[in-house]
């Protein structure tokens, strides 16, 4: 089977998988939609000598229902995407090849350049590797450079974001030696589904 044959069929199967995880967890909502219904009004109907109210904001609603399995399904194609990317990462051999970008994962594509083709990420320099690594949460930061920010911070979140985004790329390469620089690499390799590795055995 030719490569691109192989391809289809593995994102065929992955469709598959995923529209059967989406019917499933469905049904699943929806029987436990039922069971907390039941579960209200035997309480209801337990309470003896009490004037009980049902109150319809206590229940699962159809439209919460639809609203979890929209978000559902966008966090599904949002996975596909990225399966489908790393699909075609996996199949280049050739350092003309295009690299399929990938975003992080909070679904953001970086705003500096990065690799176009198979041979530009091989060819990605120490500062590159380093780049990359913070943004797609390779590198991460140390528990006390994390403890400082939640101690200063009055936006916990975006400043934890920032902490990674704001981070001295030269003190990074101070700190990194080579061997240290080709695991974040390696690391970078796996993230994006690419198969060369410049220290790990085989995975």
């Amino acid at each position: 089977m030719s490569n691109a044959e192989d391809r289809i069929a593995r994102l065929e199967a992955l469709v598959e998988k995923q529209s059967k995880l989406i019917a499933t967890t469905g049904q699943r909502l929806l029987e436990l939609q039922v069971h907390d219904v039941k579960s209200k009004m035997s309480q209801i109907s337990s309470s003896e000598g009490q004037s009980s109210k049902l109150d319809s904001d206590e229940f699962i609603t159809n439209e919460d229902v639809v609203q979890l399995v929209t978000e559902l399904q966008t966090q599904l194609d949002f996975l596909e995407d990225r399966s489908m990317r790393r699909t075609h990462n996996s199949t280049l051999k050739e350092d003309t090849e295009k690299l399929a970008p990938l975003s992080n994962r909070d679904g953001d594509f970086p705003e500096f350049s990065i690799p176009i083709t198979f041979g530009d990420f091989k060819a990605l320099s120490k500062e590159g590797v380093l780049r990359m690594g913070l943004f797609f949460e390779i590198i991460l930061p140390s528990e006390g450079e994390i403890s400082e920010t939640l101690s200063k911070s009055t936006d916990t979140k975006n400043d934890l974001i920032n902490l990674a985004k704001n981070k001295d790329i030269s003190e990074l390469m101070n700190n990194f030696d080579d061997e240290q620089v080709d695991d974040v690499y390696d690391e970078l390799a796996r993230y994006f589904g690419i198969k060369h590795r410049r220290r790990a055995d085989g995975w």
